[in-house]
């Protein structure tokens, strides 16, 4: 076959996968707004409930709610009517099991359409997009559009009816929050409802990298797993396992169970060189701060070049390339970030498009070509950022950023376009400040400065 006649097939099989996946999308919503009206339906005339009604910000519920919260004695006598039916009414339509059972028919279209009623009935209040990842409807989620959040309307309305008593008063309350951030947003907006969220935006959040921080006591860390015997290092495992939190102890007992196979007496560097439980054990026993994990693009195209402008003067004049990217729609912070002059200088060959090689080196005592795409760890010399770093201010950042919008405004050539970069400006001003922290505690240490990559979450 020729190379024209395989792009054409190639072409012709994008197409029709792309076809099939829309109308599968379109099927699945068809399915949530059939769902969402038959519980609404079902629910008024079962059990008498206008549902809608619960979670009407200016309703009875939602007041006695408000008027009582935190204190479960005042608010179970406080509990309107409507509420006490529609837990009754929701509930009964378990029967005689004991709990919800989705092998159950009966039930699963019950959680289906609760599931449903909750998402369909948010996104229609607040404007949003349904992300629709797979067959399963726990997978599926609301991102918001006017704030960036998103929720899984199946995993809740299964906690809700696992829950039992107390399960509708959690649902009016979490409502009721939603709806409190959207207004807090209008507010800051000046009373605007602005969409600033699409559906690409949450499907980053699963789809791209994350890259992490962290500082890390390598010196304890090194002596423990290359020169002291198994049990000091185990034993001190042991000693760290409570601050490590609840949700921790099962990771800590498995890593400890896997070192106790070890010969007790012989460094556990001597026995194996499995780099996974060396990164598990350098983070209970020697992590000291890490930076919330963040989009490896963000922090690339964004952050980074943030950190390297730093804080203007002015600004440079607008050529017609410049105007070219605006017309184009290009966010105004990443805009920012690319026409300001950078006042350190960045190493566009090296780690992140800024750290030179050289400032690069490997954790790990059995291995020096580094995967970072594979999840290796790198250890970075903390030097590169710290003059960089050391007079960061974020709301000098935003305060810079704001200004320069206003003078994109000014330009007479350049599009009318609002602050579509406001909400990336935050994140990079609070993820440069996250760094600064973080490389602070590794200075003052003499930790070992380590970048990751994660996995998407979810």
């Amino acid at each position: 076959m020729s190379q024209s006649g395989k792009q054409s097939e190639a072409a012709s099989k994008l197409a029709a996968d792309e076809e099939a996946a829309k109308q599968r999308f379109e099927k699945s919503v068809n399915e949530l707004r059939e769902g969402a009206y038959r519980f609404s339906s079902r629910a008024r005339s079962e059990g008498g409930i206008v549902v809608e009604e619960l979670i009407d910000p200016e309703g009875e519920c939602v007041a006695t709610i408000a008027e009582v919260e935190g204190d479960a004695g005042a608010l179970a006598l406080a509990m309107p009517l409507e509420l006490i039916q529609f837990d009754t009414w929701l509930f009964g339509q378990i029967g005689d099991k004991d709990e919800l059972d989705l092998k159950d028919e009966r039930h699963w279209e019950l959680w289906f359409d609760f599931g449903s009623w909750i998402g369909e009935t948010l996104r229609r209040r607040h404007g949003g997009h349904w992300l629709l990842m797979g067959d399963d409807p726990h997978t599926w989620r609301i991102g918001f559009s006017k704030v960036f959040l998103e929720i899984a309307p199946f995993v809740f309305a299964q906690q809700l009816i696992l829950m039992g008593s107390g399960a509708l008063r959690r649902m009016v309350s979490e409502i009721e929050r939603i709806r409190e951030q959207h207004v807090q947003q209008q507010e800051r907006d000046n009373g605007r409802e602005i969409d600033r969220f699409l559906s690409q935006h949450y499907v980053r959040m699963h789809t791209v990298p994350l890259g992490q921080w962290m500082a890390i006591d390598f010196k304890r860390v090194a002596n423990l797993w290359n020169e002291a015997p198994t049990k000091e290092l185990v034993a001190a495992l042991q000693e760290a396992a409570p601050r490590l939190g609840a949700q921790n102890q099962q990771v800590v007992a498995r890593v400890v169970e896997a070192l106790a196979k070890a010969n007790q007496d012989k460094p556990v560097a001597e026995q194996t060189r499995d780099r996974g439980l060396f990164e598990a054990v350098a983070q209970m026993i020697g992590l000291r701060r890490a930076t919330a994990p963040l989009a490896i693009d963000i922090l690339e195209r964004v952050v980074v070049p943030a950190l390297h402008v730093g804080v203007p003067d002015g600004f440079p004049p607008l050529d017609e390339d410049d105007l070219v990217k605006l017309r184009k729609g290009i966010e105004l912070f990443a805009f920012f970030v690319d026409v300001v002059p950078h006042k350190y200088q960045a190493d566009d060959e090296g780690f992140l498009g800024s750290i030179p090689h050289e400032d690069l080196s490997t954790p790990y005592a059995d291995r020096n070509v580094l995967e970072i795409g594979k999840g290796d760890w790198v250890v970075v010399n903390p030097r590169h950022f710290i003059p960089m770093l050391g007079e960061y201010d974020p709301k000098k950042l935003l305060d810079k950023y704001d200004e320069f919008v206003k003078y994109v405004a000014s330009v007479p050539d350049a599009p009318r376009r609002r602050d579509d970069g406001r909400h990336l400006a935050e994140v990079a001003a609070s993820a440069l400040a996250d760094l600064k922290n973080c490389i602070g505690v590794a200075a003052q240490n003499q930790d070992a400065l380590i970048f990751r990559l994660l996995p998407p979450p979810g």
